[in-house]
């Protein structure tokens, strides 16, 4: 069962240096993941709109503007809009669900992101999305490995970041759990659904219409 603890990242201020470095955990920790590298190879080459959900510092969206030059980028965050983002990414600061989808869809990205709602707000979440052509998921998978890696990686991580670590894990999804709480197979997507030994879950949902 998925269990919902506050991180510590989500309540400190931006530019607090606890804060700074446990982002740069984080970093390192997508690379080690390939979770951005997955997420790049997956996006469709004729893809006219990409929209990422929990944006954070926008390093992922400076690199598919770059990538897609012909593509509109929007990006959804609390946190404002980072200084190095290219100014053609668009940046939503502010509550999600505050805000509408981009009216003409194309692909969404969630990376890391999803694990914060409870399962009444990801259906919510769910009925968002259903605009959107593709989506592309990748999230913690909640099992044994994942912990064990976790804890291996202790003595090279800021506190925070081993604390939200084991949080993000424990908040984390066992196979077919998110697809089913998002409610996407009933309103037209085809999903698959893989997972990775260094502890990713990840979603590719396609609308069969």
């Amino acid at each position: 069962m998925r269990k919902l603890t506050p991180e510590l990242l989500d309540h400190l201020p931006h530019d607090d240096p606890g804060a700074l470095r446990s982002r740069a955990d984080l970093r390192r920790i997508n690379f080690f993941m390939g979770n951005e590298r997955w997420i790049a190879s997956a996006i469709p080459e004729n893809t006219r709109h990409i929209t990422e959900i929990g944006a954070g510092e926008g390093h992922l969206l400076s690199r598919l503007a770059g990538k897609f030059p012909q593509a509109e980028i929007t990006a959804y965050d609390l946190a404002p809009r980072p200084a190095h983002l290219p100014p053609s990414v668009k940046w939503l600061q502010g509550d999600l669900f505050s805000h509408a989808p981009p009216a003409d869809g194309g692909t969404l990205i969630a990376n890391l992101f999803l694990h914060h709602f409870t399962d009444p707000q990801l259906a919510e979440l769910g009925a968002w999305m259903r605009g959107f052509h593709t989506l592309l998921i990748n999230e913690p998978q909640r099992a044994r490995l994942p912990v064990l890696l976790g804890k291996l990686a202790t003595p090279f991580i800021h506190p925070i970041t081993r604390h939200d670590m084991r949080v993000s894990i424990e908040a984390g999804f066992a196979p077919g759990e998110l697809a089913e709480t998002l409610g996407l197979t009933p309103h037209g997507f085809h999903v698959t659904e893989t997972t990775d030994w260094r502890g990713a879950i990840r979603l590719v949902c396609q609308r069969c219409d």
